[in-house]
């Protein structure tokens, strides 16, 4: 069982310090209906505030995770402050607000809703900015080395410039939604349990949670009574040398609009497609790895080749000296600085980490020999053939001096 600085919210909720969401969610339920407040009952009230607080803070990861560590006077948690409207606490519970109904029959308990305006009025609350729209890109592991210039299309919502937004035709008035009264939701019944009958507050599917409607000979003959339209605009983005894989590139304003809501982003979250030959190194920033196969003569008496085409088209030309290494099978080299771009840094690139495979001579080989009785010396075969390719594009490094594995 984990340890935690403090249990007071797990002992309110009479739940283990490692319960899950859903026994924390079931406790707070049972316990909300134990002591829902009694107007003649200060300390029934406080209990329940309490109770509120514990769900409140066990319910949400993030705060959770401080509690346990820190306890009750650690960094601020955002808990519910005295003057918060339970039925808030109730709608993320049970999706409405609610309070106890004692006249309700049936020998149970019940709830009803007291629609009284406040917070949990129902109507669904304005965002302060549009929603943003995550779009994934992939790209090739040879452009996130070099960087890539993007130019699409791209279709949003846009606020209908023929009703500026209203939905409604020149002259006309939303009036008030029939289904919800004006109000901006419904009252459905809801079966909490066994004797126990709440009303669920949840937004008029009429007029989504606005409180208007329109008759369809009322709305606006561009864009139907939907307020907004589609737009297709050109953009551009860049994506830097270096850009990693997971990385999220977001076009400010970019996103939908909505009647007196800004715009909100695009974002394009960046995926590498696997390339046949490199990989990315973990644990190394910007650092790759490459599988590489040498012959067993380039193993024990060196080589000095074109060892492989970078992601850029450059030749990476390798020289291992007589002597100066023996490469066995498995073993990783690094190159320096020819890994991946590493975004502000000055140009700097991450490691190539290249594991080296050695190729031994086959039975056909070692059938062909033709050895005396007394006769040791043989030739292995010789290495492999260099890379074709252009003087100019050639870049010459050293591998490391020891193997790092």
């Amino acid at each position: 069982m984990p340890m935690v600085a403090d249990s007071t919210y797990y002992d309110l909720l009479e739940v283990s310090v490692d319960a899950s969401d859903i026994e924390i969610k079931k406790a707070y339920k049972k316990k909300a209906m134990q002591h829902h407040p009694n107007p003649d009952s200060p300390e029934a009230h406080e209990k329940f505030q309490r109770i509120g607080q514990a769900y409140e803070t066990l319910s949400n990861p993030n705060d959770r995770a401080t509690y346990d560590e820190f306890g009750l006077d650690g960094p601020p948690r955002g808990g519910m402050g005295s003057d918060m409207d339970m039925d808030d606490l109730f709608a993320s519970m049970f999706g409405g607000g609610m309070d106890f109904d004692p006249f309700m029959g049936g020998g149970g308990a019940g709830f009803s809703f007291d629609p009284s305006g406040g917070p949990s009025n129902g109507r669904r609350p304005k965002p302060s900015r549009g929603r943003d729209t995550t779009v994934p890109y992939d790209i090739t592991l040879e452009e996130a080395f070099l960087g890539k210039k993007v130019v699409m299309s791209l279709e949003r919502d846009r606020v209908c410039g023929g009703c500026k937004g209203s939905g409604a035709r020149n002259g006309v008035k939303a009036g008030d939604c029939g289904k919800c009264e004006g109000k901006g939701f419904v009252l459905t019944d809801r079966h909490l349990g066994p004797g126990l009958l709440g009303k669920m507050k949840s937004t008029c599917p009429d007029c989504d949670g606005e409180g208007k409607r329109l008759r369809e000979k009322e709305k606006c003959k561009k864009c139907k009574g939907k307020k907004v339209l589609k737009e297709k605009k050109r953009i551009e983005f860049m994506i830097e040398p270096g850009t990693e894989d997971g990385e999220r590139i977001a076009l400010r304003g970019e996103g939908d609009e909505a009647p007196d809501i800004p715009a909100g982003d695009v974002i394009f979250l960046i995926r590498h497609l696997p390339h046949p030959s490199f990989r990315h190194h973990p644990g190394s920033l910007g650092s790759l790895q490459l599988l590489l196969s040498i012959r067993l003569s380039e193993s024990l008496l060196g080589f000095s080749r074109v060892l492989f085409i970078h992601l850029d088209g450059r030749g990476i030309h390798v020289t291992s000296k007589r002597g100066e290494r023996i490469i066995q099978p498995g073993s990783v080299w690094i190159i320096k600085g020819e890994g991946m771009p590493i975004r502000g840094k000055g140009g700097k690139k991450g490691d190539m980490y290249v594991r080296f495979e050695v190729e031994f001579p086959t039975t056909e080989w070692a059938r062909a020999l033709e050895l005396g009785e007394t006769e040791t010396k043989v030739e292995l075969p010789g290495r492999k053939p260099d890379l074709g390719i252009d003087e100019g594009k050639l870049e010459k490094r050293e591998l490391s001096a020891k193997p790092v594995n």
